[in-house]
Parts: structure tokens; sequence; C-alpha cells
């Protein structure tokens, strides 16, 4: 019996094309890419299957936001406005251009709180978008996540049973958020973040990370270094 049941006929072809494995890198001849870079005008959303003009996708539907990204078809502030307008007043509002305009975005804290959340994240990989935003700022400072490390599993934290006495009052902001972020709760509202007596600029800069990423999930972090 030869390899190929389509040999000598029209479909043979097809046939082998089907039988080759993923990624597979031709030898002796033809030319081989390693993968196709999408342009901004390949982005258009009238280019996609699932486009309907009357009834455009909400953002955080897009099957193609990765590519949209990579592409540059769609910068980070669309996805602020987004997540926080028109409900954010006028202080707020003036607080996340001054934040997110203009600069090279990076959301994690440092190199410690980048490995802590992939590492933690990749251990509790059943957790829900909305905990894994909390496990971003709950990760963010050492003090925080020294409390919290044992009171958490991929089903959530146990806020009730974390001892927060002696932590530094600028870490507050962020623990309530997490907390926020993860049950639901209002610990935190929009007048608080517009307030930089409660939260400061550095804690604000996490938890408005936070919050794009448990509304659009981790495709929000290509834009890391835009």
């Amino acid at each position: 019996m030869t390899r190929y049941f389509m040999r000598d006929t029209p479909l043979c072809q097809m046939e082998q094309q089907m039988m080759t494995p993923p990624y597979f890198k031709p030898r002796g001849h033809g030319r081989y890419s390693p993968g196709f870079q999408y342009s901004r005008d390949d982005m258009e959303c009238p280019y996609c299957m699932n486009f309907r003009r009357n009834h455009p996708c909400p953002l955080e539907q897009c099957v193609c936001l990765d590519e949209r990204i990579v592409a540059g078809a769609i910068d980070l502030n669309e996805f602020v406005r987004d997540c926080f307008f028109p409900e954010a007043g006028v202080q707020l509002q003036a607080r996340l251009e001054r934040s997110f305009n203009g600069c090279s975005i990076g959301f994690f804290l440092s190199d410690s709180h980048r490995e802590r959340w992939q590492h933690w994240r990749a251990r509790c990989y059943r957790m829900s978008g909305r905990n894994l935003a909390a496990l971003f700022l709950l990760t963010a400072y050492e003090d925080i996540w020294r409390r919290m490390i044992c009171k958490f599993d991929a089903r959530g934290f146990d806020f009730q049973s974390v001892q927060l006495s002696g932590i530094q009052p600028e870490l507050y902001s962020v623990y309530q958020a997490a907390k926020a972020i993860s049950t639901g709760s209002h610990n935190i509202t929009l007048a608080d973040l517009a307030s930089p007596e409660l939260v400061t600029d550095e804690a604000f800069h996490l938890i408005v990370c936070a919050l794009l990423l448990a509304k659009y999930g981790d495709v929000i972090l290509n834009f890391e270094g835009k």
C-alpha cells in the first residue's frame, strides 16, 4: 500500500498538503517564511469575517485584537476610553491622559513583579480573568505578596484572613483594588482613582493596567514597551 491514497490523481497535491506537519520547513527547494506580518491596512474591520456594518463588535469581543495591536492598527488609548469613558469624571479623564499619553507603556512595576506574576499565573492557569488581574496587583509589591502567598489558589483569594497591620499606606489602595476586582466589591471607586491623595501615581498606573487586564485579558500586554 502506498503512503498517499490519492497518488496519480488530481487530488494528490491536496492530500500532500493535508499530511504536511504544521510549521514544516521545506528542504531543497521553495521559500520558507516563519510567519506572516499583518499591516495596518490588513486590519481594517470591513475585512473581518465577523464584520456587520450596522452592528460593529465591541472591543473586548474582537477576535483579532492580538493581530491589530501587533500591526499598530489600534492603540492603548482606545482601550482606556472603552473601559473608563464616559463614566469617568473630568478629573479622572485628565489623570488617565497624563498617565497613558505620549510615553512607552510598562505594565509591570519591576522585573520581580513580572517574574512573580508569570510564575503564579502559570501555576494557577485555571484562574478567572478577574482573579488573574487581581494577582497582577498582589504580586507587584513584596510586602503585599508576602501576606497573600498562602492565602489563594486557582479558585481565588481568601481576603478575610489577610493581616494588613503594618502595611505601607500607599500600598493599601493597591490591595483594596485587587480585592474589588476579584470579588466585584466597591472597595475602591472611580472617584478614589481620580484623587492623587488617595491613590499615588504609581498605584494608579498599576490599578488601571489591572482593570484593562481584567476586561480584555492578556492581549493587553502586547502594548508593553509601545
